[in-house]
């Protein structure tokens, strides 16, 4: 009895243990947040020897970390324009490549080393073995049979093309007959309605086409009017007031709460540059302490660079998912706009 309780109390400890492990997994992916930062400088670019220097000055970089860097990754330009990801010291994204090339060289090499060239005899038995083919006869041995074989196949053609003759003579002249009985039996006012029948159908054609027409627009009329009821509706309001609630919130965690940008322009044309510097004065309540901005009259160059950071919460990201989810009001609205589309 003693050995099964110690036995029974190994086997919830280990269970306690995987739901903790499991339960700290799920917080630290709900609660600890994903850090990113991204870095761009422009070095001086002399716009005058063309704007695609840009991107030869460009040099940029990209990365976010998590869990105290145990999760890592990041992008380079122009270094490595390819995404990679890391946990610990092993790279998961992209996977390894396999050695494709060389393993199809060994098999290539293994195949001519067991490949052979069958003779002309053995090839034929194989064909008879395997998919029921008769070897030919030889010439010397079924000489006379190949020759009445050959002249039977010579004299057929000759009578089919006989045959395809007489019927083709045949067939025109029946069918001179019948033109000939149709023209004479055919009466005058038959002829009168199957003209009368065709211009009914040329005219309908239009009348089809326009009741579609109309039939497409009345339906597009009334969708415009369930949609017009649906906005007005109070259900509707509440719905729109939770979900810009939540997506304003999901955007203000997700934009970068540092961010700097330092930039030096200049145009060709001075008045350019001035309009530039006018838009700048004009969001600059909104830019104050973050873009700074220096002109130049005189030259036309393109300088900067620009430095971000921020983080992403996963759990702000869910729980805004499931208020939305779990809203009635939404809940209507969206069956709502689903019918709409649907009908």
């Amino acid at each position: 009895m003693g050995i099964f309780l110690t036995v029974l109390k190994i086997t919830g400890l280990v269970l306690l243990g995987i739901l903790a492990l499991l339960l700290l997994i799920v917080i630290c992916v709900l609660f600890v947040p994903i850090r990113y930062k991204a870095d761009a400088v422009i070095a001086e670019t002399d716009l005058e020897k063309g704007p695609s220097l840009i991107l030869e000055n460009l040099t940029a970089n990209a990365s976010f970390s998590w869990l105290l860097h145990l999760v890592r990754g990041g992008i380079n330009y122009p270094e490595s324009k390819e995404f990679t990801a890391k946990v610990l010291c092993f790279t998961v994204f992209p996977p390894k490549k396999k050695k494709d090339d060389d393993l199809e060289n060994e098999d290539d090499n293994d195949f001519e080393e067991d490949s052979y060239e069958p003779s002309e005899t053995g090839y034929a038995e194989a064909l008879e073995k395997e998919e029921g083919f008769e070897a030919k006869p030889d010439k010397e041995e079924d000489g006379e049979e190949g020759a009445g074989k050959g002249d039977a196949i010579l004299e057929e053609p000759v009578e089919e093309k006989d045959s395809t003759e007489s019927d083709i003579k045949e067939e025109n002249a029946s069918y001179d007959e019948d033109f000939d009985d149709d023209d004479d039996g055919k009466d005058f006012f038959e002829f009168l309605g199957d003209i009368f029948n065709t211009i009914g159908k040329i005219i309908k054609i239009p009348q089809d086409v326009f009741k579609k027409i109309q039939y497409t627009i009345s339906r597009i009329y009334a969708k415009i009017n369930m949609v017009k009821n649906t906005l007005s509706n109070d259900i509707f309001k509440r719905a729109f007031e939770v979900t810009k609630k939540q997506i304003f919130r999901v955007l203000k965690m997700i934009l970068p709460r540092k961010f700097s940008a330092d930039f030096l322009v200049g145009t060709s044309d001075p008045t350019i540059t001035a309009d530039i510097l006018a838009a700048y004065g004009v969001m600059y309540p909104v830019l104050v302490n973050k873009v700074f901005l220096t002109p130049d009259f005189e030259r036309q160059i393109l300088a900067g660079k620009v430095h971000l950071k921020g983080k992403i919460t996963v759990f702000t990201i869910v729980w805004a998912a499931g208020v939305l989810y779990f809203n009635k009001d939404v809940r209507k609205t969206y069956r709502r706009f689903k019918k709409i589309l649907d009908s």
